[in-house]
């Protein structure tokens, strides 16, 4: 879990050097982050892309895609020294974070401007706040975690590593989301509540009561639907 706000890492003071990123990811969720990161201040070195070897090389989102992992200790020794990973999934992606680190990557927070963000709100290394999210007081977003665009976490929730958040979902307060969980776009969730670790919350669902580790829910109110894999 984070230590601090970090905040202050994805928004650089005027005369602080902007330093380049590597983002790790390929798709539309790296545009999505390569957007928060250069209206910040800071320039995208290059995208890497594990899934499809054949394009290196490639233009992609105003910069090239560099690779893979195989490029790591090349591209660290050009100079780059932070990084982020922006994919959707979320066990992969907190491993990212963590071989990042490894290689000796600093990994950076993205924090779109149109955020709000809670003065005491604690955000953990290589997580993204989207346009138009709101994170409240008291609350402590993980590691590696996705706070997407207009989705609100309230007063002292606490959000483990690798959670993604969906677009325009709503977390009441003192709500605890377990690691690697998905909330999915538009989903609602009552205070007070627990939400198990890798478990998903289907788009749309109303969450009245806590759901275990690794279980699918649903619809209004939520339901149990199966038990998921960790993956």
């Amino acid at each position: 879990m984070p230590t601090g706000s970090l905040s202050s890492q994805s928004q650089p003071a005027e005369n602080e050097h902007r330093e380049d990123v590597l983002v790790w990811g390929a798709a539309g969720h790296a545009k999505v982050v390569a957007d928060i990161l250069r209206q910040n201040g800071y320039t995208i070195c290059g995208f890497l892309d594990e899934t499809t070897p054949d394009r290196h090389g490639e233009s992609f989102c105003g910069a090239t895609v560099l690779g893979d992992a195989n490029q790591l200790e090349k591209i660290y020794e050009s100079g780059v020294r932070k990084a982020i990973a922006a994919f959707g999934n979320n066990m992969r992606r907190l491993a990212v974070g963590e071989l990042l680190e490894e290689q000796g990557f600093d990994l950076i927070t993205a924090i779109h401007p149109s955020a709000v963000i809670a003065a005491d709100a604690l955000i953990g290394p290589g997580s993204v706040v989207a346009a138009g999210a709101v994170v409240g007081p008291g609350a402590v977003i993980g590691r590696c975690a996705i706070v997407n665009t207009a989705a609100t976490v309230d007063h002292d929730c606490t959000i483990a590593d690798g959670v993604h958040i969906g677009p325009g979902a709503h977390i009441a307060g003192h709500v605890q989301v377990g690691r690697c969980a998905w909330i999915g776009i538009g989903v609602t969730i009552i205070n007070r509540k627990r939400i198990g670790a890798s478990s998903i919350v289907g788009a749309g669902a109303a969450v009245i009561e806590d759901v275990p580790d690794r279980i699918l829910v649903a619809g209004v109110p939520a339901r149990v639907i199966k038990s998921v894999k960790e993956t």
